[in-house]
């Protein structure tokens, strides 16, 4: 490491020139606020190419005197070390010039340097002309000593100078490893590391190629194989086209032939036995109607004896049933005669009124029952017709729409449920829209309207129908059959409701699902009732039910009014009864008059009796026989209407038969030719029994053989295959690329792992060096803390071959002030004083090197945080190093800062008015005589 011995000036801030003298180790520059201190030694950090103090760099100190150049000349020891190195190697000179010229061009501040042997002056040196530039000029500086990590330590700011000891651990150990030289090893050692990584990613790289150029190997294998499966897939198709399908055909042909004869043997034994058949019955068929004839004869004149018979009973009946009535007068008026002697004319009344009475309710009921009998047969006959019941509000209004021209149909009749056991859920659904009128055009909507609202038809009337899609499986839409388009919003609501068996189901689907059980519970967004309805209305089902109800209906009301036609005619004879004994009317008298009409009807009775019973008897064996004719006309009937049926059945069949066998011996006839045609196109040699039994082995049929071709089109068509050629080729190229990059890669891996061997072994044994430097750097420390007399522990780090360990390694020192205790680099305990103490320890043990004396630092106010005492003990310390130190300080502080000081360098403020600075004095401390 080189020191200064001397600093030249030329328009440096506000100084115009000046040389000063730096020939000793302890150089304090002193002066006011102000007045130049950092000027100089940012001067100096310029000439070092070092970044100035602060937020300064060098062209703020030359734009205060206007001038467009400046020079900084310094003259440096070039003092050989104990091996003999100097630091300006190959310059020889004990001292060295360095000298940089800061010269103003095209607006810009451009810097040049000279490095040169001896004491060389300005104006040499802009005559010699033998410039560095930055780069160069740093190199030489860097291999005279001034490495990177001083260049840090000499920017420090004023004050600064207890920040050395604030750096972390790891931070320290890299400072001293980058002041000692073995930073740059280590860094040589990351870089090949980094290298190796490098060679490693690409490496990985050509790996990743490699596995491209597989993946490339691999795609072309694959149009490679389905290049030649679509070649096999096309020589098959021609071979199966030019000769597996003709040869087939042919022995289909040949096949269907020799099948074909018995079939038309059969056919024509088959036709002629129809033939005789059909005479048969044809035969039969006249015999039978001529007894038809006979017995129809029969059976008219049976009806007539039988019709004859029945008027004769039934005018017996009368007759009979006419004297019954005499007689039941009879005994009437002798009841009544019975009843006059000891009537109760009271009691008469109120059975006169009571029978009146009941007999008006009797009738209103009987009035009642007929009317609902009127309408029960009216429903009854549009259900027997296959029709459904209509109110008459919705009669009325169709009959209007129909009197407008209007077509329409009605929802209900759309409708069919194709399961019953949903009957009940469909039903309670469309409950409310049973009177729905559905339109044929769109167009008539206006007028439907209109007749709806002057009709006041409370129901929709719907122009907008859509057909039937295909139903959600599960919905009630599924089992609902519309014969025609239905609204579209009727066939949403129903494809939206879910079946479910049970609620216990439904209550398993989601929240937003609707669903109803078969009994007709129904669970929409709003909750859950039961919509089921006590009739149904829509499909053949509900018609079915309700005429089967309608007829038990009927008949139940017919038995109510037979009971109620009796009970009336029982009243009336009660009422008529009163009434004759409440107006006295003289039964004695009756009887008296009708004596010998009485007496007549007694004596024909038993005559009468026996004429009814000889005209059933007679009117018995008239229906008997007329019941056994039509039986057997009937018989005979049925037997002509099968014998007519079977002749219809043999005249057909035989009309099937002969045209098929006309068929089947055109074919034949076709085949033949076909067979000798597609035979003359055959080799010989392909078309014996041998060849063709085992193409029929193969392909049972030219069906076969065809969806054969048709299965390999389909593939051809389907498929997407690769029909170039050249993919052959292109396999075997990527095939030997892929083999090749593959061995160069093996190769180049085995030479990486080896560097990196080499590498590691090579840093693991420069670990020894590494260790002794930090020993080394340690016993700088302890030696300069026994002249402090501070006590000093340095934790040497662990050193191992592993980047990550040395990357985390670190330096920790500790230091002990006046026997107080141990504390850290920068823990908070340490005073001003000490923390400048431990920095100024951190720092000369970094330049202390006995094989290398010398070298400088700059410190810019290092007492200011210190008292008298510390000013002292740093002032000795300093004195105790070799090094060469640089030192400012305000001229207010203590005397004591000079003491340790050779040479002191006073600055002094701008005179007002003045141009340029007073130069800076200097004093020389004097030297006694031992």
């Amino acid at each position: 490491m080189f020191d200064f011995r001397s600093l030249e000036v030329i328009h440096w801030d506000y100084w115009q020139r000046f040389s000063l003298p730096l020939d000793t180790n302890i150089v304090t520059v002193v002066g006011p606020n102000g007045s130049g201190k950092t000027t100089l030694l940012d001067a100096l950090r310029t000439l070092l190419t070092i970044d100035c103090a602060g937020n300064r760099d060098y062209k703020s100190y030359l734009r205060h005197n206007g001038k467009p150049f400046a020079w900084l000349r310094a003259r440096v020891g070039n003092i050989p070390g104990p091996r003999g190195e100097r630091p300006f190697f190959p310059l020889m000179d004990n001292e060295v010039t360095l000298a940089v010229r800061i010269q103003k061009k095209g607006g810009e501040w451009q810097r040049q340097y000279a490095v040169m042997g001896g004491d060389v002056s300005v104006d040499e040196i802009e005559a010699r002309g033998d410039w560095l530039g930055l780069r160069e000029y740093r190199v030489r500086l860097e291999g005279a000593g001034l490495s990177q990590a001083i260049r840090r330590v000499l920017t420090l700011e004023q004050g600064a100078t207890d920040k050395l000891c604030q750096l972390p651990p790891k931070a320290l150990l890299e400072l001293v490893f980058d002041v000692f030289g073995d930073k740059t090893v280590l860094d040589d050692y990351q870089r090949a590391r980094n290298e190796q990584a490098e060679a490693d990613r690409e490496q990985h790289g050509l790996e990743h190629q490699l596995s491209l150029i597989g993946v490339s190997l691999q795609e072309t294998e694959g149009r490679v194989r389905s290049w030649q499966e679509w070649d096999a897939l096309g020589r098959e198709r021609t071979e199966l086209v030019a000769d597996v399908l003709p040869r087939t055909e042919l022995a289909e042909l040949h096949a269907a032939i020799r099948g074909a004869r018995p079939q038309l043997l059969g056919l024509k034994r088959k036709c002629r036995d129809l033939s005789q058949r059909d005479v048969e019955l044809d035969q039969r068929l006249h015999a039978l109607d001529a007894n038809e004839e006979h017995l129809r004869g029969e059976q008219k004149l049976a009806d007539g004896t039988r019709q004859q018979a029945q008027r004769q009973l039934d005018e017996a009946r009368r007759a009979y049933t006419e004297n019954e009535v005499l007689l039941k007068q009879e005994l009437r008026l002798r009841e009544q005669v019975a009843a006059q002697d000891g009537a109760d004319h009271d009691a008469q009344g109120r059975v006169l009124i009571d029978a009146r009475s009941q007999l008006a309710r009797l009738q209103g009921e009987e009035a009642r029952l007929r009317e609902e009998l009127s309408t029960l047969t009216a429903q009854l006959g549009a259900w027997r017709r296959g029709q459904r019941y209509t109110p008459e509000f919705e009669q009325t209004f169709r009959r209007a729409l129909d009197d407008a021209g209007i077509g329409h149909s009605m929802l209900s009749e759309i409708v069919e449920i194709s399961e019953p056991r949903w009957q009940a859920a469909v039903e309670a659904v469309l409950a409310g829209y049973r009177h729905v009128v559905l339109l044929d055009h769109p167009r008539d909507r206006e007028a439907a309207w209109r007749l709806g609202e002057q009709h006041r038809y409370k129901h929709f009337v719907v122009a907008e129908r859509a057909p039937t899609t295909a139903p959600t499986r599960g919905s009630l839409l599924e089992v609902v059959d519309f014969n025609a388009a239905a609204p579209e919003w009727l066939l949403r609501q129903l494809d939206r409701i879910r079946r479910v068996d049970d609620v216990a189901e439904g209550s398993k689907l989601g929240k937003e699902q609707d669903w109803i059980t078969p009994q007709g519970y129904f669970r929409e967004r709003r909750g859950g009732r039961h919509l089921g309805v006590d009739d149904v209305y829509f499909g053949s089902a509900a018609r079915e039910r309700q005429l089967r109800e309608g007829e038990a209906r009927l008949q139940r009301i017919e038995e109510q009014l037979h009971a109620l036609t009796d009970q009336r005619k029982q009243c009336q004879q009660q009422a008529s009864d009163a009434e004759n004994l409440l107006r006295g009317a003289n039964a004695s008298g009756q009887l008296a008059d009708r004596a010998d009409e009485f007496a007549a009807a007694h004596e024909a009775q038993a005559s009468l009796q026996d004429d009814v019973q000889r005209c059933a008897d007679s009117y018995a064996a008239a229906d008997s026989h007329y019941e056994a004719v039509r039986e057997k006309r009937q018989q005979n009937s049925r037997q002509r209407d099968n014998e007519a049926r079977e002749h219809k059945q043999t005249q057909q069949q035989l009309a099937d038969s002969t045209r098929q066998f006309s068929q089947f011996r055109n074919e034949q006839i076709d085949r033949l030719k076909a067979f000798r045609h597609k035979r003359s196109h055959v080799r010989p040699g392909k078309r014996n029994r041998q060849a063709m039994a085992e193409l029929r082995e193969r392909y049972e049929s030219p069906a076969a053989a065809r969806r054969e071709i048709e299965r390999i089109e389909r593939r051809l068509n389907e498929g997407h295959w690769e029909s170039d050629a050249g993919c052959v080729p292109l396999r075997d190229k990527l095939a030997g690329d892929h083999e090749g990059l593959k061995q160069d890669l093996v190769r180049r891996r085995q030479h990486l792992e080896r560097a990196a061997r080499i590498t590691s072994e090579a840093r693991a044994a420069y670990l020894n060096v590494l260790r002794n430097t930090v020993k080394r750097y340690a016993r700088n420390l302890k030696i300069l803390a026994e002249l402090a007399g501070i006590g000093v522990e340095v934790e040497l780090p662990e050193l191992s071959n592993e980047d990550l360990a040395l990357a985390s390694a670190g330096l920790n020192v500790r230091f002990e002030f006046d026997k107080k205790g141990w504390i850290g680099m920068d823990d908070g305990e340490a005073s001003g004083g000490q923390q400048v103490m431990k920095s100024l320890l951190l720092l000369v043990a970094l330049m202390r090197d006995e094989d290398r004396p010398g070298g400088f630092v700059f410190i810019d106010e290092p007492f200011a945080h210190l008292d008298i005492f510390n000013i002292d003990k740093v002032g000795a310390f300093l004195k105790s190093t070799r090094a060469q130190y640089i030192l400012t300080t305000p001229a207010t502080h203590n005397i004591n800062v000079f003491q340790p000081s050779d040479l002191t360098l006073v600055t002094s403020k701008r005179r007002p008015g003045a141009t340029w600075a007073q130069p800076l004095a200097v004093l020389r401390r004097r030297t006694e005589a031992a």
